[in-house]
């Protein structure tokens, strides 16, 4: 690229080595990142009607009501401490039991504090984004400029921002994973060899990225063997430091994560908790294929999500496949393989990516997850569309003296975007699909009695006395809904005087199938198809 094309992102006059950033670049960025931070703590404006509902997610609670058990001394448990679980992600569910220790326990004020720590992290991943982009577009006329920009378009993407807050580790794993990439970019794609210094700090990073959710066990494999098969040309450089490299950063990472398998083991029969067990209960081989085009698409094209309606259309998974392979071709050919930065990047993106499709598409449950779970890669494929769109964008411009119009142009239309989103958001904060179990409940049920649901992670949160039944947070549950093929024995031997949750749980009466005294024990309070709500309560004396 020529001199004159590269230099039209910058101020006229200043040679292309100048790392300063346009001013009106700058001011859109603060923009960008200004609304971005402040719709995370929108929430904190109505600590009523909003902060409990706009970011926060069933499973987010499933893990704050765990992290509160610990923080008032019940530990790592559910149902006023009565059941033991492991069926969260460490490292997370830790920091979180820490703000609600700060918090005295208080049910409010454990989510405020959680409102702003899930915001804070959020930043600090788009900062370590804006690293982990400088260093790959380095030698790039205005690398920073870009790397800079693809950080606030992630941080305020629509379905980062509502990731980042729902209560669970999924801020802080893709803040982990960024660390160690950026980590790995200074230290081991240099011009010097690493040390056995770095060989340990990248394991204790790995470890961590672990702790933060389990599945980064395919980020450590994709790093380590790019690390390995992918050569750095200096002195010194051979296949056999590369592998030591790698196993002593994998060892260190093990011991690392040790301390969870260990306990997961001993307490719970498997290194794997027992919410990816349940999530993962009667899927098929492929279950989740049909989906897995549009999720990933929408993790990539971070701006252009799909209508649910059309997820499955034949025509938009292949719009949807051939969109990822532009990115993943276009990328690679006109920037991934010109440095060792970009090629090791670029292919362990590749790598963790194609491991995420491939587990969740074919041997997972729970579709409805997809788009989390495939957020881990976000910060790799949203670089890769960006970089790709330079690099295509700088060489169709050529001399024209339209292209500092055109960037002012899109930049401007992401900044209005991206407010439109925020106040969407806020529109709907006050709305939450578990918040008429949680109002019934408060309005119905004292706090002494026992409830039930398949679904428990706000109800559990907000009424202690709270039974799991699908098992992604109790063994017990878990281990019964196995063995049954269904939680209806379970149910009958629990003390769960009433179960509330969607519309659709009415129906269990009927299954005289599954279990003829059900019906006999158990009788249909509420079945409101409008507001989505039924209620089971057990008959006066019935066992």
């Amino acid at each position: 690229m020529s001199n004159n094309t590269s230099t039209r992102f910058s101020r006229p006059g200043r040679p292309e080595t100048d790392t300063r950033l346009p001013y009106w670049l700058l001011v859109a960025l603060l923009c960008l990142m200004a609304i971005g931070f402040f719709g995370r703590l929108a929430p904190l404006a109505d600590l009523d009607g909003r902060l409990f509902w706009q970011y926060m997610s069933e499973d987010g609670y499933l893990m704050q009501t765990v992290a509160r058990n610990m923080a008032i001394g019940l530990g790592m448990s559910t149902a006023e401490g009565t059941i033991a679980t492991n069926g969260v992600q460490p490292l997370a569910t830790y920091l979180f039991a820490g703000l609600h220790w700060l918090s005295g326990g208080d049910k409010t004020q454990g989510i405020v504090l959680v409102t702003v720590m899930s915001a804070f992290v959020a930043l600090a991943g788009a900062w370590l984004l804006a690293k982990v982009g400088g260093q790959v577009f380095r030698d790039l006329p205005h690398g920073r400029a870009l790397a800079w920009t693809t950080a606030a378009l992630w941080f305020t993407a629509p379905l980062i921002t509502r990731h980042s807050m729902n209560g669970l580790e999924t801020g802080l794993y893709q803040a982990a994973i960024l660390l160690v990439m950026n980590f790995y970019l200074e230290r081991f794609c240099g011009g010097t060899q690493s040390s056995g210094r770095a060989r340990i700090w990248l394991g204790a990073l790995l470890g961590l990225a672990f702790l933060s959710r389990n599945d980064a066990v395919f980020f450590i494999a994709a790093l380590l063997l790019v690390h390995l098969l992918v050569p750095v040309v200096r002195e010194g450089e051979t296949l056999r430091r590369r592998l030591v490299d790698g196993l002593v950063a994998g060892t260190v990472s093990i011991v690392v994560a040790s301390p969870w398998l260990v306990n997961n083991y001993l307490g719970f029969g498997s290194v794997v908790p027992i919410s990816g067990t349940a999530q993962s209960f009667g899927a098929a081989v492929g279950r989740n294929l049909p989906w897995l085009p549009a999720h990933f698409f929408e993790n990539m094209w971070l701006w252009f999500p799909i209508p649910a309606v059309l997820e499955r259309q034949p025509l938009v998974q292949v719009v949807c496949v051939l969109a990822i392979a532009a990115v993943f071709l276009g990328y690679w050919f006109m920037l991934g393989r010109h440095t060792v930065s970009r090629r090791r990047h670029f292919l362990t993106g590749l790598l963790f990516s194609g491991a995420l499709a491939t587990y969740y598409g074919l041997f997972f449950g729970a579709n409805w997850f997809l788009p989390r779970y495939l957020s881990a890669a976000s910060p790799f494929l949203w670089l890769f569309v960006t970089g790709g769109a330079y690099a295509l964008f700088t060489h169709l411009a050529g001399r024209a003296s339209w292209q500092p119009l055109a960037v002012r142009v899109v930049v401007g239309v992401f900044v209005l975007t991206a407010l439109g989103w925020s106040a969407n958001d806020y529109r709907k904060g006050t709305h939450h699909m578990h918040r008429q179990v949680v109002e019934w409940t408060q309005d119905n049920v004292a706090p002494d009695i026992w409830v039930a649901a398949p679904q428990t992670g706000t109800l559990g949160y907000f009424h202690d006395r709270t039974i799991n039944l699908d098992g992604k947070v109790n063994p017990i549950a878990l281990r019964r809904l196995i063995e049954d093929g269904h939680s209806l024995n379970y149910v009958l031997e629990s003390p769960a005087q009433y179960i509330v949750d969607w519309v659709g749980m009415a129906k269990w009466v009927t299954y005289k199938h599954l279990n003829p005294r059900f019906g006999e024990v158990f009788r249909v309070r509420v079945e409101d198809h409008e507001h989505n709500l039924a209620v089971l309560e057990r008959i006066s004396g019935a066992r």
